[in-house]
């Protein structure tokens, strides 16, 4: 059984996927990754954006019966994006990207399994409509972890048009 531990493990092990690409030269960091797409460094801006608002806007809202309106996405990704090109180094934007999703997996950890599975009304809905499940810390997590292996998936194919080796 899939258990509460082996989602966050499997969430926070996405930091050794981007520990993998900080030998990438940075000209290809910033390069988008097809016209009209973003580059790795605002993929991963991205990501980390939505890591901290999680853990400090979302996560904390998240009990049982809780109604909870989140932020429009395009305006978080916009931030991000801003923000991943405003001059900020490749290293810097990897760093981040590894400390909030430690934090994020750190405050996970001090959840129960009750807290994990209660549900919660999320921009009004009830039921996930990308899963059909009811929206729970658990479900949400999960969401994420298919939204990191999408955005990993684009940024090795990438990699590999490119002749970079991918792990």
């Amino acid at each position: 059984m899939y258990t509460t531990e082996d989602l966050i493990n499997d969430f926070e092990s996405f930091n050794l996927y981007v520990s993998s690409l900080k030998a990438i030269k940075e000209s290809l960091f910033f390069e988008p990754i097809a016209e009209g797409k973003w580059s790795i460094a605002e993929i991963f801006s991205h990501l980390s954006f939505w890591d901290r608002y999680i853990r400090e806007e979302t996560l904390p809202q998240m009990k049982t019966n809780a109604v909870i309106e989140s932020i429009d996405f395009e305006t978080l990704n916009k931030q991000a994006t801003k923000y991943a090109l405003s001059g900020v180094s490749q290293q810097h934007l990897l760093q981040q990207k590894l400390e909030e999703r430690t934090r994020l997996a750190s405050e996970l950890r001090k959840k129960d399994e009750e807290e994990f599975f209660a549900k919660f009304t999320l921009n009004g809905e009830e039921i996930d409509k990308y899963s059909g499940y009811p929206h729970t810390i658990f479900n949400y997590i999960a969401g994420f972890q298919w939204h990191d292996n999408h955005h990993k998936q684009q940024i090795d194919a990438f990699l590999k048009g490119k002749g970079v080796k991918v792990s």
